[in-house]
Formats: structure tokens, C-alpha cells, sequence
């Protein structure tokens, strides 16, 4: 696909609107909430990518409930969050541009016709336009923050096998958070908890905390919330019930705890982190 002829003012209002930045800066306000899937739009002249419209509301298209859950967890915590609001198909901020899932070509088998023979134009505009806008927002915010939370959510199904897993914490030791947050989880009681699953970070590449997070040596950490339970507003806050305490725990513990205070993790799944 060849790139689109937009106008400098086209490319502006594109990359205006690709993130959304909320929240407030209570007492919580060094930690940075954050969404990269928290939207399935494609930019109007990519003609969302060759796609019917049901296909667009799965979860391959964007994390089904995750923004909502994300925007809720910062109201309570005060804190300030950023979300991305095109479609993961559109490019994935949560993936290397070299990733071949960084604008995958296909659903599950499903051709994704404005994905495939990508011209190399077309993908440095969708960079300009989607994740320049996205880094340029998170650096921002984080500039006088010790900690950054990214919120994803996964399917019950993957590969004809059900996920136990209700709620994930993914953590890497050097990332120096985890351990408290799985206490908290564990000790509410009301989700099946899983460490490092169904995705395990020590075998995958976090490509949106790897950068904004332990590159810059922050603590930080990845939240999977199953999304068959972010599918209403009461579902969303019982999970938010569960992980704001599980995150003001972190936050009052963060800097008490040293790297190698993290357990060891569940059995886990491998591969990409969603």
C-alpha cells in the first residue's frame, strides 16, 4: 500500500488526534497510567485498511474495555494517563517498527488488505502520525515520574485454549515493581492472578516500557485484564476495586524494596506481550 497525500495540516490534525492525556496530580500523581490499544479507529484516509466494520471492534483491532479501565483507575488514583486511539492494526504502539506485527497483514488468516506490501512511505507517516504523537505525550508526563503502568487486556481463547488467568502482572526484576502488587491482588481475593501470565516479559520484548520505562531506569509494569470481565461499567470497577489498591501499594513500597524482592512466576505463556 502506498501512502496517502496528506497536506501539512492533514498530517497535524491526524497526529492531534491520535492520543488522548487525562487525569489529575493528586497524591499518587508519580505514577503514569497508560493505554496503547485503548482505541480501534484507522485514520480516515486509510480507508480502515480494507476492513468491514465488524472487524474493528475485535480484539485484534484495539483492548477491548482497557481504555475505560484505565480512565477509571486514574480518576481514583488521581493520576494522570495517556491513551492511543488508533487501531493496533494501524501500527502497534506496543511493537518494535521492525516487528512484523507492527502492522500486522493478517487476523488470525484474515487478510488485512491495507496492511499488505506496506510502501516504506506509508509506514514512516503512520509513524509520524501515531507514535510520535503517543512518545512525545508519555515523555512528557513522565519527565518528573518515577513510575509508568501500562493496562492491556486479552481473550478467554487463544489458540482453542482457555485462560485461567483472570488479571496478569507482568514484571521483569529490573523493572522494581510486582511483588506488592501481586500480594494485594492475591489477598483481595476476587480474580484468579497470574505472574508473568498469560504473557511472560522475561521471554518477550515490552516494546512501549522497555522504552518508556526501563530505559530510562523508572520502575514500571504491565497489567492483562481478561476482557470478558471489562465488558460493562460494573465489571470495569470491581476490577478497578481490585488493582488501585494492588498500585497505591506499589507506589508506598516502590523505592523500600530492591529488584531482587520479586517471586517467582506463575507458569506462563509465550510470546508477544499484547
Amino acid at each position: 500500500m502506498s501512502a496517502p497525500n496528506l497536506s501539512e495540516s492533514e498530517r497535524s490534525a491526524l497526529a492531534e488526534a491520535a492520543v488522548t492525556l487525562g487525569g489529575g496530580s493528586g497524591a499518587l500523581a508519580p505514577l503514569l497510567l497508560l493505554c496503547e490499544h485503548a482505541g480501534n479507529e484507522v485514520p480516515a484516509p486509510w480507508r480502515d485498511l480494507g476492513l468491514a466494520a465488524p472487524f474493528l471492534a475485535t480484539h485484534f483491532a484495539g483492548d477491548i474495555g482497557a481504555g475505560a479501565l484505565t480512565r477509571l483507575m486514574a480518576a481514583r488514583l488521581g493520576a494522570p494517563f495517556v491513551l492511543g486511539n488508533y487501531s493496533r492494526l494501524f501500527l502497534d504502539l506496543n511493537r518494535h517498527p521492525s516487528d512484523w506485527d507492527c502492522h500486522r497483514p493478517d487476523m488470525g488468516g484474515i487478510p488485512i488488505p491495507g496492511n499488505r506490501d506496506i510502501a516504506a512511505a506509508d509506514k514512516a507517516l503512520r509513524e509520524a502520525i501515531a507514535r510520535v504523537p503517543f512518545d512525545r505525550a508519555v515523555s512528557g508526563l513522565l519527565a518528573a515520574r518515577p513510575a509508568v503502568v501500562s493496562v492491556h487486556s486479552f481473550t478467554p481463547v487463544m489458540g482453542g485454549k482457555e485462560r485461567g488467568t483472570e488479571i496478569g502482572v507482568l514484571w521483569r526484576e529490573e523493572c522494581r515493581m510486582g511483588a506488592v502488587a501481586l500480594e494485594s491482588l492475591r489477598r483481595h481475593g476476587g480474580f484468579v492472578i497470574g505472574s508473568n501470565d498469560p504473557y511472560d516479559w522475561h521471554s518477550s520484548e515490552g516494546h512501549t516500557l522497555n522504552r518508556h520505562g526501563l530505559d530510562l531506569g523508572l520502575a514500571c509494569l504491565y497489567l492483562e485484564i481478561r476482557n470478558d470481565l471489562l465488558t460493562s461499567d460494573e465489571e470495569r470497577r470491581k476490577v478497578a476495586d481490585a488493582l488501585v489498591p494492588a498500585l497505591e501499594a506499589e507506589i508506598r513500597f516502590m523505592d523500600l524494596r530492591s529488584p531482587g524482592a520479586i517471586e517467582e512466576p506463575l507458569p506462563a505463556t509465550k510470546g508477544s506481550i499484547a
